[in-house]
């Protein structure tokens, strides 16, 4: 019976200095399935795993906050001028100064609404579980150690071969997470 495919490998660091030097490694070494787990924001470490990728999310919350707007407007225009019209002081049905403010409460709605469920979709969550969590010490990433892990759906997946590298990194610990 073979055994279960892994999930990854995972390292261990207890510098910056060191998981940037591993990181920028594998990305040299062909590696894009690169995931570092640190406990502080480090410069220049997200440049190195991840490709600088369009931002999806303002422009999600501009065509939210265009809906919106276009959405409010015409539902006050259909009441007001076509489903229930009254002639008050002579004033056109279609008053558009009229329907300026709710429809901008309405676009800023819309707004933060589809900001809110973009940020949900593209960061995955919520995501209650993760096999990085099995990893050995994992719970010390958020205190005092950095961790980067090789997933094993990366091309260049070997777990010996990653093994020897990530050793070369002074790795303090490398153990194979499983899925």
């Amino acid at each position: 019976m073979s055994e279960a495919r892994p999930y990854g490998i995972m390292a261990e660091f207890t510098t910056a200095a060191a998981i940037i030097a591993a990181a920028r490694g594998l990305h040299l070494n062909g590696f894009r399935c690169v995931e570092a787990y640190t406990p502080f924001p480090i410069e220049g470490l997200d440049g190195v795993l991840h490709k600088a990728r369009r931002p999806w999310v303002p422009i999600l919350v501009f065509v939210g906050a265009l809906v919106g707007a276009v959405y409010s407007y015409f539902l006050q225009y259909w009441a007001a001028a076509i489903d229930y019209p009254l002639n008050v002081g002579g004033r056109p049905y279609n008053s558009w100064p009229a329907f300026t403010v709710s429809s901008f409460e309405i676009t800023v709605l819309f707004a933060v609404a589809t900001a809110f469920f973009a940020l949900l979709l593209f960061c995955r969550l919520p995501r209650l579980y993760h096999p990085v969590f099995d990893a050995p010490d994992f719970d010390r990433a958020s205190q005092d150690r950095f961790f980067l892990c090789v997933e094993a759906r990366d091309r260049w997946f070997d777990a010996d071969r990653l093994r020897d590298m990530l050793a070369r990194y002074d790795a303090v610990h490398v153990a194979l997470v499983p899925s």
